[in-house]
C-alpha cells in the first residue's frame, strides 16, 4: 500500500511539473502597450477589432471572451490570483491603447499575461 501512494505522489509530481510545456519570461517592468479585443472577433477576422463600451458589455454577458492584442499576438489575461481578468479588460476596452503590466508564460502553445497593473495609455 503504501509503495503506491508513493508511486502515485511521483507520477503526480511528474504530470504537474514536468510534463506541462511552459514557457515563462521576466515579469515585464513597464506596460505592454496593446489594445483589449473580442476573441470572436479575432476569430472571424474582422477588420476594426476597436470595442465600444456598448459592444463590450454584450460581449460579457453572452460570456465571449476578452483578450490582449500585443505585437501581433493574442494574450490571455488572468489575475495574479489565477483567474481570468476579462471584467478588468472590459473597463478598458474601449480605449485605443492599454498597458498592461505581468509576466508573460506560454502554456501548451497559448500566451497568457499574469498581471498586475493595467491602464490606459491613451
Amino acid at each position: 500500500m503504501r509503495r503506491i501512494i508513493i508511486a502515485s505522489i511521483i507520477f503526480s509530481f511528474i504530470f504537474a511539473v514536468i510534463l506541462p510545456t511552459t514557457s515563462e519570461a521576466a515579469a515585464a517592468t513597464k506596460p505592454m502597450k496593446g489594445k483589449v479585443v473580442s476573441l470572436d472577433d479575432v476569430v472571424k477576422a474582422k477588420k476594426d477589432l476597436q470595442l465600444t463600451k456598448e459592444r463590450t458589455k454584450e460581449l460579457l454577458e453572452q460570456g465571449s471572451p476578452l483578450v490582449f492584442l500585443y505585437n501581433k499576438k493574442i494574450y490571455f489575461v488572468q489575475t495574479e490570483g489565477g483567474d481570468f481578468a476579462f471584467t478588468k479588460l472590459a473597463d478598458y476596452a474601449h480605449r485605443k491603447n492599454v498597458g498592461i503590466v505581468g509576466k508573460i508564460k506560454t502554456v501548451n502553445g497559448i500566451n497568457l499575461i499574469i498581471m498586475s497593473n493595467i491602464e490606459s495609455m491613451d
